[in-house]
């Protein structure tokens, strides 16, 4: 009887999981003979979707501001969501959010304005199922720490002076 592709997969998995010091060592020389093969990898894996959010899923876990997911595949999941409602359009701006590796990193690191960005929704709480939105970067950075009535008592200011709350200003 043939075996699918599951079925060998778990079989795979159950041997790793006994001889886990010999993949380690089999893996750390693999990667010391070929170090090319090794920064090719991954960079494949963090430019693909899974791989930016698990670098997005390890900066939400050394937050200051708590989460309440399980795991990663639980954050993931509301990507998933997400992306099932609306695509790879931002909900706050309808632009299309992209995942491109910025350049350099730290403090002179380019950000990417149109790059998919975890927001908390209410910035006092945790990033959670409830409280998590993606957004792109450049929205994400421009509302800053408003609070909803501070949002209420600007639109109000807005529409008071313009006739409208729908007015776009120019980034100049």
């Amino acid at each position: 009887m043939r075996q699918t592709k599951e079925q060998r997969n778990e079989c795979a998995r159950k041997w790793q999981a006994k001889n886990l010091e010999k993949c380690r060592e089999y893996t750390r020389k693999w990667r010391a003979k070929n170090p090319k093969k090794k920064r090719e990898y991954d960079r494949k894996y963090i430019t693909s979707e899974r791989g930016y959010f698990m670098e997005m899923w390890n900066s939400t876990k050394r937050s200051k501001h708590g989460y309440d997911f399980k795991n990663f595949d639980d954050f993931f999941q509301c990507w998933l969501d997400q992306k099932t409602i609306y695509g790879m359009m931002c909900p706050a701006t309808d632009i299309e959010m992209t995942m491109i590796r910025s350049v350099g990193r730290g403090v002179g690191a380019q950000r990417i304005p149109t790059n998919i960005s975890k927001d908390r929704i209410l910035s006092g709480r945790k990033y959670s199922k409830q409280n998590l939105i993606f957004t792109t970067w450049k929205y994400n950075n421009s509302k800053s720490n408003i609070s909803p009535r501070s949002a209420k008592a600007f639109l109000r200011i807005v529409k008071e002076r313009y006739g409208t709350d729908e007015v776009e200003w120019d980034e100049t």
